[in-house]
């Protein structure tokens, strides 16, 4: 780690326990970072790519079929959040393909589709949740790891925004 980054990464640490007791329990990445931290830079940067495409494109559907305003206005932020990501994935010199949803991601797209109403909301907020965990994980795992700087910066601006979406969907959900 850069001895520069350090006091800024022990002031973000620091604050973390403050924010956890203002608002709930403190989001937890699901697959531990260090479990993930040995996988390749690259492999990391394409899972990235893959969990934040899938995110986009719930929050798309969140945002043409939610009702509750608040659940879509966390939709169209999300859009714009992952449209952002993906921008700085591009400018970190990653030219991925365009992600393709089969399996499990493609069915929950699927079920998504045909919800609506409260039930959709309930299952947007939990696959939006499921979704940010992995997110979660992921930029841990890049900013623990041997990832190159420029996916170091973009994991890092990341992570504290999906810790707050965190909140936020345990909030929509009456959690928090």
């Amino acid at each position: 780690m850069n001895r520069r980054a350090i006091p800024l990464a022990l002031a973000g640490a620091a604050l973390l326990p403050v924010l956890a007791h203002a608002q709930g329990n403190s989001p937890r990445a699901d697959v531990p970072p260090e479990n993930l931290a040995a996988a390749p830079p690259e492999r990391l940067a394409r899972m990235l790519y893959e969990a934040g495409s899938f995110s986009h494109a719930t929050a798309q559907i969140g945002a043409e079929k939610a009702t509750n305003p608040e659940v879509k206005r966390f939709a169209n932020f999300e859009i714009q959040e992952q449209e952002g990501v993906a921008q700085a994935m591009k400018l970190a010199g990653h030219d991925f393909p365009m992600a393709s949803f089969g399996n499990d991601r493609g069915k929950m797209l699927e079920s998504l589709r045909g919800a609506n109403g409260a039930d959709f909301e309930r299952m947007f907020l939990e696959v939006q949740e499921r979704g940010h965990q992995e997110l979660l994980s992921l930029t841990s795992a890049i900013m623990a790891g041997n990832a190159p700087a420029p996916d170091k910066i973009a994991a890092t601006l990341s992570n504290n925004s999906i810790k707050e979406h965190l909140i936020l969907i345990g909030t929509m959900q009456g959690r928090r």
